[in-house]
This record gives structure tokens, sequence and C-alpha cells, in this order.
């Protein structure tokens, strides 16, 4: 665990501490490969059917356009509050603690949705070998267990973390990779290119698109690089590759992996595939055995926390920013003297996640609190690409630097994927899936008052402006 301090650190961040590596890992497994295999692609494969590899394929162009923003930006900035610095860099301090919030309760969301997530799983998996349990709310114990690794590795240090994260990124790509080619070169597995036919999508082609906007979204969380812009060495051309790297690495093997499960499944029973609560494990079971399904089922419990220790330190140094310009209570700008990480903020975000996961649950019931969740987190997403594209011309422009493909067109295609995974998402609208849109920009209206509240005195614009300052570098 980190245990000194980084020599002149200015942020109180362990400035300079991780390579290429960690912040490649950190891409990873914020996409949390076994998870997204378990629950993102059963989202997809409701819509996309039996075309499920096709919308992976086709998703890349999505996944480019919403990584291009970033992409953009870290060729200049670096910063531990990530896009909230870019957007603060493009279009000021408002609209960057706007876009720091969206992203926050995105990955705030994450963590108690992938807490319930685990406790389901478990739940359902003790019967198997052989534990029969009565008790209808052993989720609940369950659930919140899975809090507390994430948010101690989190506490423990960024090299910690990180370190942790290669180990889990390379096993979890390398089990993938296996169980793909298993199914792949089986004699009993029926390979076809039937599966590149859009018109397999349920609703034709108005479902693939929603079927590939999902499967868009289960492979862009490699921006969760872009937070490490103070503990990185070299932090500009470190992110962009490893921003670069963790994408193309994510889709090439999402693209596999949904063709041998489409197949390893059977192309003209996806609707099977996606009413099944975690058909991975049922195919892995078919290939494989019960030994190696439950064995999968305990790595994808690991890339569970993965992602949650990825979350954890999103929101934890986005906290901390804004704790730092006052902007929310200043203990959470606060960093520890030995581990050099934002304990309060770490700690926050732990107790938040298992309040709101029991609040969710305990209001809707465990499975659509799951998706309430699902949705929040998206919803925050799709508020912060927006803010970031807007921000990244009004960047480029003001610097002289414009470039009318990277800075516009490709930002408004972004904007325009994005309002239509908006309207597909939350359109028609059926309560309570339409509460985590509606409470979202409730949250950035009431920011943006409070933020004018905040600056009709120029001393806390200063603290504002200076707290977005120390915790970036600029290069321009």
């Amino acid at each position: 665990m980190d245990s000194s301090p980084a020599s002149g650190s200015s942020s109180g961040l362990a400035e300079n501490s991780v390579g290429f590596f960690q912040v490649f890992a950190q891409g990873l497994v914020a996409n949390g490969p076994l998870a997204s295999t378990t629950v993102a692609m059963t989202a997809a494969a409701a819509y996309a059917l039996g075309a499920l590899p096709l919308a992976y394929l086709l998703g890349i162009v999505v996944v480019a356009l919403w990584v291009n923003t970033p992409f953009q930006f870290s060729q200049r900035l670096a910063s531990a509050s990530g896009v909230a610095y870019f957007v603060a860099k493009g279009a000021g301090s408002l609209w960057g603690y706007l876009a720091g919030l969206s992203y926050a309760a995105y990955y705030m969301a994450l963590i108690p949705a992938n807490a319930i997530f685990f406790g389901i799983l478990v739940s359902s998996l003790l019967p198997v070998v052989g534990i029969y349990h009565p008790a209808s709310w052993l989720w609940i114990p369950l659930s919140f267990l899975l809090i507390v690794p994430s948010t101690l590795l989190t506490y423990l240090g960024i090299k910690t973390s990180l370190n942790y994260a290669v180990f889990v990124a390379c096993l979890e790509i390398a089990i993938l990779i296996c169980i793909s080619l298993v199914i792949v070169l089986s004699p009993h597995t029926n390979n076809t290119l039937a599966v590149y036919n859009p018109h397999l999508a349920a609703g034709g082609l108005g479902g693939f698109a929603i079927g590939l906007l999902v499967a868009a979204f289960g492979m862009s969380g490699s921006t969760a690089t872009v937070y490490l812009g103070r503990e990185s060495r070299a932090p500009q051309r470190t992110i962009q590759k490893a921003l670069i790297w963790s994408t193309v690495l994510v889709v090439a093997m999402f693209v596999l992996v949904s063709y041998a499960f489409t197949v390893g499944w059977g192309y003209r029973r996806m609707g099977n595939f996606a009413s099944t609560s975690i058909p991975g494990l049922i195919v892995v079971q078919r290939y494989l055995g019960r030994g190696p399904e439950l064995l999968f089922a305990l790595f994808v419990i690991n890339s569970l926390v993965g992602v949650n220790m990825a979350a954890s330190i999103v929101v934890s140094r986005l906290l901390m920013t804004m704790g730092q310009a006052q902007l929310l209570p200043a203990g959470l700008g606060k960093t520890h003297a030995r581990y050099l990480t934002p304990h309060v903020s770490v700690v926050w975000t732990g107790v938040m996640a298992v309040l709101l996961g029991l609040i969710t649950a305990m209001i809707w019931g465990p499975g659509t609190g799951y998706i309430v969740l699902i949705l929040l987190a998206t919803m925050g997403e799709f508020l912060g690409h927006i803010l970031g594209n807007m921000a990244l011309p009004l960047y480029a422009w003001r610097r002289g630097r414009l470039r009318w493909i990277a800075h516009v067109l490709l930002p408004i295609l972004s904007l325009a994927s994005i309002v239509l995974g908006i309207f597909y998402t939350f359109f028609p609208v059926s309560v309570p899936f339409i509460y985590p849109a509606l409470f979202s920009i409730a949250i950035l209206i009431a920011a943006a008052i409070q933020f004018h509240m905040t600056t009709r005195s120029p001393v806390r614009t200063t603290i504002i402006d200076h707290a977005f300052a120390r915790l970036g570098t600029d290069e321009s």
C-alpha cells in the first residue's frame, strides 16, 4: 500500500506515482468486462436479439464519438477532476461544476447498482452449491458487503488500488478470450454470419438502434482514466495512450464475446437469452460444466469489485475538488497524510452508496431498484457528455486551435447520439423509470442556483477558480 507521501505534492494526492499500465488498467476495470457480459450485454440483447454481434461491432462508432471529447481535451489538460476541469476550462467554472456533479452521479449510482446485482447473484447461486436460505432479505447484507473492499482499496492509496486493477484487468481479459474461443471452436457451435443482419433485432432497425446504443454505453467506461491527471506520470501523454488503448481492447473484446455468446446460445433464440437473469453463466455451464460456471461467477464478483473501485476513485476525486472549491462541504476536500487519498470523500462515497442502494431497493424492490439506479447512472453520463461536447469547441476556439472535424463535427455527432440515447431510454414515459431523468435535471438546476448564490462574493469565486487550477495542469 502507499505509505509515504510524494515529495512536493501540491494537491495532497500522490502526484506522479502511477504509470501507463496502471492508468490503462483503470480504463479497463471501469468497463468491468466480466460484469458487463452478465449485465449490459443482456440489456443490449433485449433489443438487438440475434443481431447482438452487429450491435457491438457498429457500437464502436458511437464509442469513438464519445471518447473523442476527453481525448481532445487530454492533449492539453490533466486534472483530478477530469471532465469537470475540461468543461471549466472551456465554458467556465459553473459548467465545470455541473459536469462534475453529472459524472459523480453517474459513478455514484453505479456502485449501489453493482452491489444490488451482487446480492441477487449470490442469493441465486447459493442453492446451486447446496445452501438453501428462506430469507427473502438476504440480498441486503450481501449487496452492501460488496462496497467494503472497493472502498478500502480506494482508501489505501492509488497505487494499491490500481495495482489490483492491473491484476483484475489481465484476469478478466484472459478468461473472456478463453471462454469465447472455446465456444467458437466447439464442434457443437453453429458459427454463422447471419448474426450481422440488423433485421434480426426486435422491432427491426429501430430496435437494433436501441441495442447499439446500449452496447456502446457498456463499452464507454474507459473515460475513467482522465480522473488520474494529478497522480499519473506525464499525465497528458499517459492518459491519452491509456484512454485509446483501453477503449480499443474493450471494444475488440466485446465484439468477440458478443459473437461467441450469441452463437453459443443460438442466434434465433436470443429472446430467451435476454429474458434470463444471468445468461452468461448458462452459456459457460453448457460448454464447460458446473464447476467452471461457479468459478466464472466468482470472477464476475471480482469484476464488480473492480468496477466499484474505479467508480470510487472517480467520485472521490470529484468530491475532493468540489470540497476544496467550497461548493460542497470543505471536509470532502481533505487528503490522508499517509495514503495521499481523499479519504473523507472515499468514505462518504461508500456510505452514500449504501444508503442510495438501500433506499432505492426498499422503495421499488431490488429488481426495479437496480434498473432505477442504472438509469440514474445513464442520465448522469449523458448529461456529462453533453456538457463536455459543448465545451470542447469553445476551449479549442479560445486557444486558437479549432479543428472543424475533431472539435466541432464529431462533438455534434456525439450530441446527436446522446439525444437519441435519452429519447430511447426514457420514452415512452413510465413510472418509476422517468424519475432518474427528472431527478438529474432537478439536481443540476439546484446546483446552478447554488453556484450563483455562492459566487456573488468575489472571494468565493477566487476560491473556486483556485481549487480547479490547483488540481489541474494546462499545457496550452
